[in-house]
């Protein structure tokens, strides 16, 4: 169903969305340190070589704000990450806990409806059955569940 490789694949309806943040994301962290190195060096030019101390400043100021936007992107990105797995986790972990309950009731159900159609002494040998069964899931002759 998708079309395309890494950053760029695109499903059938549309590009996904995690694709489209971080492309985005990078975009805007890159234009903005284009824009802190492009007013650095209108500084530096504008101050002239003779003014090392102030030159040493703004390079400095500059690399700084540069680092804190890059560690603030990655940063936000790992979270982000990080929640969408749990996220996805805590899915997992519903539905699972939802079939047990479904399976459960659906057990439930057929005792006691061999409770209730069948003689005891017929249910119990029914019930007992299904215990040697379960205990011996590949038991020879005897067909597999849903077969």
């Amino acid at each position: 169903m998708s079309e395309g490789r890494g950053l760029f694949r695109r499903r059938s309806k549309g590009w996904e969305t995690e694709n489209v943040r971080t492309i985005t994301g990078a975009l805007i962290v890159f234009i903005g340190m284009l824009a802190v190195v492009a007013l650095a060096v209108v500084a530096v030019s504008l101050l002239g070589a003779g003014n090392k101390d102030a030159v040493v400043a703004i390079t400095t100021s500059a690399l700084g704000i540069i680092s804190a936007v890059v560690s603030g992107y990655l940063g936000i990105k790992a979270t982000a990450n990080t929640a969408e797995k749990a996220n996805e986790k805590t899915k997992q972990a519903t539905d699972a806990q939802t079939r047990a309950e479904l399976t459960e009731e659906s057990h439930n159900a057929l005792v006691a409806a061999i409770e209730e159609e069948l003689p005891e002494d017929q249910a119990n040998a029914v019930k007992a059955a299904a215990l040697t069964r379960k205990s011996k899931p590949d038991a020879p002759g005897r067909p597999t569940q849903g077969g």
